[in-house]
């Protein structure tokens, strides 16, 4: 969905609210305190760089977007916005200390290259952070297994799968972030995985919290769906999200490293 249209726009924040949940109310895990110059890329709706900014007031924050659909009155001092390309020349010719991205998944064509990218950008000894979903359910127990088997919602992450393949883009590709980011020469990478329940079906009022911002995005267009069945289509998987016999995580993934200082050895 276009991101100028409003509904696409609401979407994104409640998004930003489920990923803060799911992180413990935080908006990074990277230690980045001394961070003085950082990148939000694909800023959506800008509300990351603008929570980031103000959290961290000597931080100059700047994220980039294809749309400039930001807001532009009441912002931190030391928060901006500009379009830009990220898979294209970049607008900036300085380095930064930190630089993040989520959700870029059905985004970039070439994640390996822009994790390459995002290195060359990033001060010797700056951070990088990715946060990043896959397509995949798992279910809790053997019963929600069953469940999930014959849902509608594991179909729609099936169609989503068959959508990114049609267009070259692999949608669980986050779960070689880690093995990429070594590769062009990240060190002290962590990744960490959260489970996300898909409802609010969990005990615990933390999970079922954040089970209940919990929302998908379906490509189910281009997966080759006829249009005049998706209607009916979403509502089975409405159906399928709130049923008590759907007991299931969704795992998301947030992976960060740092670029080593010149004098550093790597192997």
């Amino acid at each position: 969905m276009p991101i100028e249209k409003e509904d696409e726009q609401d979407r994104l924040d409640v998004q930003h609210h489920w990923w803060k949940l799911l992180l413990g109310n935080r908006l990074y895990l990277a230690p980045i305190r001394k961070a003085q110059e950082a990148l939000d890329i694909g800023t959506g709706t800008g509300i990351w760089a603008i929570e980031l900014a103000k959290q961290h007031p000597r931080m100059n924050v700047i994220g980039t977007d294809l749309s400039l659909i930001q807001p532009r009155d009441g912002l931190p001092a030391n928060c901006t916005f500009e379009r830009e390309d990220s898979e294209e020349q970049w607008v900036f010719d300085k380095q930064f200390d930190y630089i993040h991205w989520r959700l870029m998944l059905t985004c970039f064509n070439d994640f390996k290259y822009m994790i390459n990218r995002v290195f060359e950008h990033l001060k010797p000894g700056g951070w990088a952070e990715f946060h990043e979903s896959v397509f995949e359910l798992l279910p809790a127990d053997d019963v929600a297994a069953e469940f999930l088997a014959a849902s509608a919602l594991l179909q729609s992450f099936q169609y989503s799968l068959a959508a990114g393949a049609r267009i070259g883009r692999d949608f669980n590709a986050a779960k070689q972030f880690k093995t990429w980011m070594m590769e062009v020469g990240f060190v002290d990478v962590v990744e960490k995985q959260f489970l996300s329940p898909v409802n609010s079906w969990p005990i615990d009022p933390k999970d079922r919290e954040i089970g209940r911002w919990w929302s998908i995005t379906k490509l189910l267009q281009n997966a080759g769906m006829p249009v005049e069945d998706i209607p009916a289509f979403q509502q089975r998987i409405r159906e399928d999200v709130i049923s008590k016999h759907m007991r299931v995580y969704h795992p998301l993934y947030v992976i960060y490293g740092r670029k080593p200082m010149r004098h550093e050895k790597t192997v």
